[in-house]
């Protein structure tokens, strides 16, 4: 969302912004310190000139693509908004309104669920705030509930609508309720707050469990807002709608029954989006009235190297932004620079202010420059959320905590870092700079991972994307189970309830009656036991613990990360990067979920190792293909992390390895798989040992990876495992989430779109960008074979030309520069047997530790 000021109407042609950047830049300090060679403001197309012709060689930039400046479309209708309200956005040059911002606001005053998609800074905000004042205006006893992703961004928002309700004259209670809000401003909030600002973490765990203490706010709630929805997917949006659907059931309870405002990111779908996430009938504003100013994107393809062993791979990407975040900054662009991982954040920052060592001119460029990531203490946020807010930074490097609509101020330039994952989070943020009218430049530095190469050959594709879907699953029985047990702690469930909290709530609640978790007494379920069930399910990841992070020595807590993400990267022995200082890790306390480290100068990082294993369960189906019969089943996956490596910075050279022993991760979900045929595998015996191995690998990560194309997700939303005669592309999420079931429905396509991939990549016998694996935090344990087998490249060439269907394809290696049985049959049940399986594994698994 952007701010009330980003919606005034501009007109491109004139200098404002040009003038506006000007005096930043004056009063940044970067004209007087001599980083800019005049007052002149930089203009990107000359600074882009000078890149090419002092940083990148000419074959690296490989495609230039321009976005034209828009005129804004304004509104011809005005809608019937309190005199106040009018007078004010008149008197600060916020009238007349966008387009879509009249269509927005005219629609929820009507009466409708409303969902605004629109681009970066086209003006989202007012779409809410406006019509929730008016209301507040017309209503004394009219509250509100405003729903923000992330904490920054309640912050950010709540400064913007302070300044609208001061600006109109109106005395409103509001406030922040997130974990960082003081006891005292939380009693004031319960007892008078009338819009309230927070998080669905906060309405899970805090809000909806008290209920009771809230009767003013669910007595009375007129509206929910729920900001940056394209960002409630996956895992975390399925979670969401199960909170949204016990909120109406809180709200009925207490007699309101508000109406849905969802502000979104350009997304495929976005109407049967927060349809299912709100379990209501929803009206789609999409037609952009805001204008924009010019943006050109380029394209980076770093150059490739031959290392001291002959192999060439391609220079990583984070190599580039360490030199070419300094150079924009110094030029005096603001600028923004987006890595995929917080290691990657933090590496990033640690190489520019090592290269800044020494030379003044460098220094005070580097001390402009601040990281921001999840897994920071929220004093640190805010101080550098402030120097963000007030202009004081000249660039920041951050994972995609910045991506949703915090307003971060002007920002003329962004790099990514690799690609991001989606379509949807490219235009996020690319959409970062030039949120004022003024031309923006936006670099997106290619890695080595198959996905960054398929846009680096098809700019084409990229430019003419559409946005993807956001994907939830609202009867995922792992998440609606856990629920149904929060929902018995805020009120007695009752069969009445199957409209919001399921068709199957009578079923379920059965099952966890016989698991001792439910009681049922008169038709109602009720707890069986004294619990808190909330503080136990997390919204945001798998696991329902988080670790904390204490310093040895100053005994101060520095982070805490989920258990997921601290099982591969706090283990004994690891090394913790925090604000570029690297710690190692001394202890790790999975009772207490304490994590102990030390500050520790060392000269490399770590990456875990890990081993899986998948067990089948049953098949939901099977089919035949060239080569191969498929299936698509439930599997169990079972991770282990057995060690690590000790990577050396810059060079990323294996200078060691270290032992850990820890419990292993388990997931159970749906794969996509992929056994080859007795034929297949008996003819590839004559090309010698490692090359089917080598072959099954190759297709296995470029299917996982293209697939997410298709599937248009994240490709950390899948993985993939080959075990003996078969090829695993399963789901990151508990229960699947629905991108394995389309691999095994796409497979020949996905397949013939591997087959290009390995084709199209310019490399003799393989390389990261097509059948090796990448560089991450975390790397299967491969067989020595597997490694070092010399021409995976032909073999995988030769697997997909089986798997197509296609002739057999001539291997050249003369060197280059089991199903499981059916379950027995179950007597009928209120639910099936899949749905009862799952459920009861919730029920007992969380029993087992005590907690939810």
């Amino acid at each position: 969302m952007s701010t009330p000021a980003e919606s005034r109407p501009v007109d491109p042609s004139k200098p404002t912004a040009r003038r506006s950047r000007d005096a930043s830049l004056v009063s940044s300090g970067l004209v007087s310190s001599g980083l800019v060679s005049s007052g002149r403001a930089p203009v990107p197309t000359e600074i882009l000139a000078g890149i090419r012709s002092r940083i990148a060689s000419p074959d690296e930039l490989v495609a230039i693509h321009t976005i034209e400046a828009r005129a804004a479309q304004q509104a011809t209708e005005v809608p019937p908004l309190d005199p106040r309200l009018l007078d004010h956005l008149q008197s600060k040059g916020i009238w007349p309104l966008y387009s879509h911002q009249a269509q927005a606001i005219d629609a929820v005053l009507k009466g409708e669920n409303i969902v605004v998609a629109s681009s970066t800074a086209s003006g989202k905000t007012l779409c809410s705030t406006v019509p929730v004042i008016d209301t507040m205006l017309k209503d004394p006893s009219a509250h509100a509930l405003f729903l923000y992703p992330t904490k920054a961004l309640s912050q950010d928002q709540h400064r913007h609508l302070r300044a609208l309700i001061d600006g109109v004259g109106v005395s409103l209670e509001t406030g922040i309720y997130d974990g960082d809000t003081e006891p005292e401003v939380r009693r004031r909030l319960r007892r008078s707050g009338r819009i309230i600002l927070s998080n669905p973490d906060m309405l899970h765990a805090s809000i909806l469990p008290n209920h009771g203490g809230w009767a003013a706010l669910f007595s009375n709630l007129r509206y929910v807002v729920i900001d940056e929805v394209h960002t409630l997917r996956g895992i975390f949006g399925s979670h969401v709608a199960s909170v949204i659907r016990r909120l109406r059931r809180i709200c009925r309870h207490h007699g309101s029954d508000p109406l849905f405002i969802a502000a979104s990111a350009t997304i495929a779908n976005p109407g049967e989006h927060v349809e299912r996430l709100v379990g209501q009938p929803v009206r789609i504003i999409d037609e952009d009235g805001a204008p924009r100013g010019r943006k050109h994107v380029a394209l980076w393809n770093p150059p490739l190297v031959e290392r001291p062993d002959g192999t060439r791979s391609r220079r990583g990407p984070a190599s580039v932004a360490v030199r070419l975040l300094p150079e924009l900054v110094r030029k005096g662009l603001r600028t923004i620079c987006f890595a995929r991982t917080r290691n990657g954040v933090e590496l990033i920052l640690r190489y520019i202010r090592e290269r800044a060592r020494g030379a003044t001119d460098r220094q005070q460029v580097a001390d402009r420059i601040d990281a921001y990531r999840g897994g920071y203490l929220p004093s640190e946020r805010r101080r550098i959320e402030s120097k963000l807010f007030g202009g004081d930074l000249g660039g920041v490097v951050t994972t995609n905590a910045l991506e949703v609509g915090i307003d971060v101020g002007g920002l003329d330039g962004c790099i990514l870092v690799g690609w991001p994952g989606s379509v949807c989070s490219f235009l996020q943020q690319a959409g970062r700079a030039g949120r004022s009218l003024g031309e923006s430049l936006v670099f997106l530095i290619a890695g080595q991972d198959p996905i960054d190469q398929w846009f680096i050959r098809h700019p084409e594709t990229l430019f003419g994307s559409s946005p993807e879907n956001a994907v939830i699953e609202t009867e995922n029985p792992y998440i609606t189970a856990r629920h149904l047990i929060c929902a018995a702690y805020e009120l007695p469930i009752s069969a009445a309830d199957s409209d919001l909290l399921g068709e199957q709530v009578e079923g379920m609640c059965t099952v966890l009656q016989e698991e001792n978790r439910l009681r049922e007494e008169g038709g109602h379920w009720y707890l069986s036991r004294e619990e808190y069930p909330a503080a136990q399910v997390r919204l945001r990841t798998a696991s329902e613990e988080n670790f904390t992070i204490l310093e040895i020595g100053p005994d101060r807590i520095i982070g805490e990360l989920d258990y997921v993400a601290a099982m591969v990267s706090l283990y004994e022995g690891a090394i913790y990067i925090h604000r570029t200082e690297t710690f190692v890790v001394e202890q790790m306390d999975h009772v207490n979920c304490l994590v102990k480290i030390r500050r520790t100068d060392t000269g490399y990082y770590t990456q875990a190792l890990t081993q899986k294993r998948i067990t089948v369960g049953e098949e939901w189906a099977t089919r035949s293909s060239p080569g191969a019969t498929l299936r698509l089943a439930e599997v169990e996956v079972r991770t282990r992390i057995t060690g690590f490596k000790k990577v050396r910075f810059h060079s990323v050279e294996n200078i060691g390895y270290g032992e850990v022993d820890l419990p292993p991760l388990e997931l159970d979900t749906v794969s996509h798989e992929i056994q080859l045929e007795r034929q297949t595998v008996t003819a590839s015996e004559r090309f010698g040992s490692g090359f089917l191995l080598s072959s099954m690998h190759g297709v296995a990560r470029l299917f996982r990876d293209l697939l997410a194309l298709r599937a248009m997700c994240d490709p950390n939303d899948l993985d993939h495992h080959v075990d003996d005669d078969r090829i695993h592309i399963y789901d990151l999420y508990p229960g699947g989430i629905g991108y394995s079931e389309l691999g095994h429905e796409k497979h020949e396509q996905v397949l013939e779109d591997v087959l290009e991939a390995v084709v199209g990549c310019d490399c003799a016998a393989g390389c990261p960008a097509c059948v090796l694996p990448g560089s991450s935090r975390v790397a299967s344990v491969l067989d020595q074979e597997l490694m070092e087998y010399p021409y995976p490249k032909e073999a995988t060439r030769w697997l997909l030309h089986r798997l197509t269907g296609r002739d057999e394809y001539v291997v050249d290696l003369t060197g280059v520069a089991a199903p499981t049985s059916p379950r027995p049959e179950s007597p009928p049940v209120l639910l099936d047997e899949r749905t009862e399986r799952k459920v009861r594994k919730v029920a007992r698994s969380t029993m087992r530790r005590g907690r939810s």
